[in-house]
């Protein structure tokens, strides 16, 4: 049992004759019991009082270190440990408004860094990130090579609905900081700011805003070029501006990208390049991605009326027939199914009919006159 163990004594089983070891303790219990003797705050000498209290907050015993900052604080009111370290323990338990009046204070007595971004986090806690901005601006002027101060300044823009301002920030970020195209966190920002800027591209272009667009897709492929998301917008501009062939080999790197044919994304990609290709003439491509689709989504009615489109212009009735006949069973509203596609499969279905009822008269008119030649 190691050190925890000790002091307490073995309880000997009356039937068995073995030894079994003590209930388990909570969490709580153990952490009261390894702290030593006269470890309560009021006890503690001044020079052992810092130590204690960072080991509790390294123990994650934060009501604790709470107590302990607390009264770090209130000796040695110069030490901006003591704020800061109680403003931690206070955000640990999700005591945010006086985690924000501890670490205020610990900035008063000195500036930092890391004060400074627990702060923002305290604030982003609270929904406060415009309160949060000016720290991660200033700890973004003291610390430029720390990726942390970057990723939270971007963060806290995104969440004030400022994409262009984060990504400024990311890509200056890898100016001052070599670091930062290489950190996880930086990465994952990165990644959610293209995504917005995307977002963003994609209502200016169905508000017919295509300078607006243009701009925010090309600040999100400056960011993280190879992003589906960025590929996909690129496309969709492409295809608005008329450029056929740089809107497929968008479309192509964005559906590479979207191994997931099921999500929205995916999907669309998809369905997007088969509508390409089928105004090109290549129905055997268009088909093999609505198929993807209509695997993925089941009866989809984009998937399964680019499909019958698709085998249409290969010619193959038989699978034309199966798409459109699955479409035409939908009603309009259903699995995105739109009155037009489905007015059109019924069409279509009343027309492969015919000629299917056509080959089989056909069939057996020949039969008849074979039998006729051999009387």
């Amino acid at each position: 049992m190691g050190g925890l163990g000790l002091g307490f004594p073995l309880v000997v089983g009356s039937g068995c004759g073995g030894e079994e070891t003590p209930p388990p303790r909570a969490p709580s219990s153990l952490r009261s019991q390894s702290r030593p003797a006269g470890a309560a705050s009021s006890s503690l000498g001044d020079s052992a009082l810092e130590p204690a209290a960072k080991e509790a907050l390294q123990s994650e015993d934060w009501a604790h270190a709470e107590s302990l900052y607390s009264e770090l604080a209130r000796r040695q009111p110069r030490n901006p440990a003591g704020k800061r370290g109680l403003g931690i323990a206070l955000m640990k338990q999700e005591k945010n408004e006086k985690a924000v009046e501890a670490l205020q204070g610990s900035l008063e007595i000195a500036d930092d860094v890391d004060t400074r971004l627990q702060l923002a986090t305290a604030f982003g806690a609270l929904g406060r990130y415009p309160s949060a901005l000016p720290h991660l601006r200033k700890a973004v002027k003291m610390a430029p090579t720390n990726p942390a101060t970057w990723t939270q300044l971007a963060d806290a823009l995104l969440k004030v609905e400022k994409p262009d301002g984060a990504a400024e920030a990311l890509t200056e970020s890898k100016k001052a900081c070599p670091e930062c195209a290489d950190d996880e966190a930086w990465k994952h920002a990165a990644d959610e700011v293209a995504a917005a800027l995307g977002a963003q591209a994609e209502k200016q272009l169905a508000a017919n805003d295509t300078a607006g667009a243009r701009k925010n897709a090309d600040a999100a492929a400056a960011l993280r070029p190879d992003l589906p998301a960025t590929h996909l917008v690129q496309a969709r501009l492409a295809k608005a501006s008329g450029d056929g062939k740089a809107a497929e080999g968008e479309y192509r790197k964005a559906v590479a990208g979207l191994a997931d044919a099921k999500s929205d994304a995916g999907t669309g990609a998809r369905l997007e390049l088969a509508a390409l290709l089928i105004g090109d003439g290549d129905g055997d491509e268009a088909a093999k991605l609505a198929e993807e689709v209509v695997g993925a989504r089941d009866d989809d009615g984009p998937g399964l009326d680019t499909l019958g489109r698709a085998c249409d212009l290969t010619k193959d009735t038989d699978c034309a027939r199966k798409a459109y006949g699955r479409l035409a069973q939908l009603s309009p509203g259903t699995n995105g199914a739109t009155a037009e596609a489905v007015d059109h499969a019924k069409s279509r279905m009343k027309v492969l009919k015919s000629k299917k009822s056509g080959k089989g008269k056909a069939g057996k008119e020949k039969k008849k006159s074979k039998k006729r030649g051999r009387h």
